[in-house]
C-alpha cells in the first residue's frame, strides 16, 4: 500500500472520528456555543465550521485514495 493511500484512509477515518465526537458532545464546536443559541438558525451556524472541517478533511481524503492512475 502506497504512502498517499495510507494518508487517504486516515484522512477518511479522522473525519468520521470528527462528526462521532461532534455528535456524542466530546468535543465542543469551534464556532459559537449552541448552549447559548435561541434557534436552529444559531445552532447550525455554530456547528458550520466544525463540520465543514470535517467535510474537507473527507475531500482531501477522498482526493488522495483517488489518486493519478
Amino acid at each position: 500500500m502506497r504512502p498517499r493511500q495510507i494518508a487517504g484512509y486516515l484522512c477518511v477515518a479522522a473525519s468520521f472520528a470528527l462528526i462521532l465526537l461532534l455528535g456524542y458532545g466530546v468535543i465542543d464546536p469551534i464556532g459559537a456555543s449552541p448552549a447559548q443559541a435561541t434557534s436552529m438558525r444559531d445552532v447550525l451556524i455554530g456547528l458550520m465550521p466544525s463540520v465543514l472541517l470535517a467535510l474537507g478533511t473527507f475531500a482531501i481524503g477522498l482526493w488522495l485514495l483517488k489518486g493519478k492512475k
